[in-house]
């Protein structure tokens, strides 16, 4: 019928009706278009919006130019096939209404699933993994987190597209070693490190003993994206939080605790990933695809220390830690 604007709303009063208001002479797009062919369009019209109608002259989809500006900002965004950014869920397989979310979720448009197995791989969440599969073959699930090659493997077996290792008892850098490899070499299928890493060396350390991707959620907490408000405290800009925070008895008794703001993630994302390149360049790895590659062919070395037992008492497990790289 028409096209308003915001810029048709200014100064006008609230008693203005919309048919007063709205343009009628509407440049527009038939389906079906690329966003190209659109963007061509709205280049020589001068217009910021573009409706999309099908054939019966209904609204199926409005294109704006902020929108391509955005696209043109983050090109490295993760978007589906309809250049939509991709959305990810998170379910637990022991939740009474876990088969409910499920559906809901992909009613919704969820892109990813995240099976979370904090209690551990048994036959209850290989069934629901093997259902969710059976029901929504097209819906990627990442699994985990795990702390053994045993629980990996049975995840794959079953449909898991993608496995995440840590925040697990146990979890390691020899577990993230053994599970990636054996994923690599048996299933193909990538791996999540969620080890908590908090700076551009550790970030380094999980791609090289074999992950996929890393999860960079606690070194992005501080930054004025993450919910929190922020206060000044003793001259220094500091974000509280009450949740997600790594004093659990703060937290579970309501007391807010507090970080160092750390400014914007859209600043500090690239610093990281420069420090990452300028690592990388010093071991004389080219590319992400062959830091995995570089402890199977004998390139790299990793030195495993453990800490001293001072103590007359039986030794005790403790995680293994990555303290060194050699280049060779």
């Amino acid at each position: 019928m028409g096209l308003v604007t915001k810029r048709d709303l200014e100064d006008m009063p609230r008693t203005a009706t919309l048919q007063s208001l709205m343009n009628r002479d509407v440049v527009f797009a038939e389906e079906p278009v690329t966003l190209k062919e659109a963007h061509v369009a709205m280049q020589q019209a001068k217009v910021s919006k573009l409706p999309v109608l099908n054939k019966d002259q209904e609204l199926v989809a409005l294109i704006c130019r902020g929108d391509m500006k955005q696209v043109k900002r983050h090109p490295h965004a993760s978007r589906d096939a309809n250049r939509q950014l991709m959305v990810a869920a998170a379910v637990s397989p022991n939740e009474p209404n876990a088969w409910d979310r499920v559906q809901a979720l992909v009613g919704a448009g969820a892109d990813l699933l995240s099976l979370e197995t904090d209690e551990g791989v048994d036959h209850y969440v290989i069934s629901f993994l093997k259902r969710t599969k059976e029901a929504f073959p097209g819906l990627d699930v990442v699994a985990g987190p795990v702390n053994s090659v045993r629980q990996a493997s049975m995840l794959c077996n079953h449909g898991a597209d993608a496995i995440r290792v840590g925040l697990a008892e146990g979890a390691s850098a020899s577990v993230l070693y053994d599970v990636s490899r054996t994923l690599r070499a048996n299933y193909g299928t990538p791996v999540l490190a969620d080890l908590q890493a908090s700076n551009s060396g550790e970030l380094l350390k999980a791609l090289l003993l074999g992950a996929s991707t890393v999860s960079v959620d606690a070194m992005v907490s501080r930054c004025e994206e993450v919910p929190g408000d922020l206060i000044f405290r003793e001259g220094v800009r500091v974000k509280l939080e009450t949740s997600g925070s790594e004093d659990s008895a703060a937290v579970a008794m309501g007391v807010a605790t507090h970080k160092i703001d750390g400014g914007s993630a859209l600043s500090y994302i690239p610093i990281i990933l420069n420090q990452l390149r300028r690592g990388l360049q010093d071991l004389g790895v080219s590319a992400l695809a062959e830091t995995s590659k570089a402890l199977d062919q004998g390139l790299l070395r990793l030195e495993r220390q453990l800490p001293r037992v001072v103590s007359f008492q039986a030794p005790k497990m403790y995680p293994i830690t990555v303290n060194a790289l050699h280049y060779t």
